[in-house]
């Protein structure tokens, strides 16, 4: 496989926000670089100097703002734009996207829109990714990543596990770094496939 594909996700909706981080852990050829809820001044500016390969878009994240930007993004060669789109979205809205993420749609049917939609570079996941995955963390690592998706704060974190709070952040970005995750809603994603935290001890 190739340099991996850099995705931005613009979505206000949390429950939303973590699905989608968490079908692109799941093909190992995606990287989530960044996401925007849609409100930030000057986004579309933000979007292009971040020059990613995919945009996901959910249009109700853009109101009013969502013809200019996506025409405006249109423009720009290289990008892979995905709406992600209601069974009740209008025509002249979900004609803007060649390619969409069903809202409706199951686990499996939203893989595959979106291995498609990126072509050969995101591949389905193997069988062994989420043992591959636990693998790359130290049993320190793990054990301060259950603590952050409970909600801790770095001092708390630091207090609980008799850590400095410097520690705790070198531990957090080492983590980062390691799972290409930035997001604490990707990291809730990640520790709940992995079986590292139960989803009722998160915060």
């Amino acid at each position: 496989m190739g340099a991996l594909m850099n995705i931005i996700l613009v979505e206000n909706n949390f429950l939303l926000r973590s699905g989608i981080e968490g079908l692109i852990i799941e093909l190992p050829g995606l990287l989530l670089k960044e996401v925007f809820d849609g409100k930030e001044k000057n986004l579309c500016r933000k979007l292009i100097n971040k020059k990613p390969d995919v945009i996901i878009i959910n249009p109700n994240a853009l109101g009013d703002n969502f013809i200019s930007i996506i025409s405006k993004l249109q423009e720009e060669a290289g990008i892979i734009l995905i709406g992600l789109l209601g069974n009740d979205c209008p025509e002249n809205i979900s004609s803007r996207f060649k390619n969409h993420l069903p809202l409706e749609g199951n686990k499996h049917l939203l893989l595959e829109k979106l291995r498609d939609a990126c072509g050969k570079d995101a591949v389905y996941p193997t069988n062994k990714k989420t043992q591959a995955g636990s693998r790359l963390l130290s049993v320190r690592e793990i054990d301060i990543l259950r603590e952050v998706v409970k909600g801790l704060t770095n001092q708390e974190i630091a207090d609980k596990l008799f850590l400095s709070i410097h520690t705790v952040m070198t531990h957090r970005k080492n983590i980062s770094k390691k799972l290409s995750i930035k997001t604490v809603s990707g990291l809730m994603v990640y520790a709940l496939m992995n079986n590292i935290v139960d989803i009722n001890e998160m915060g």
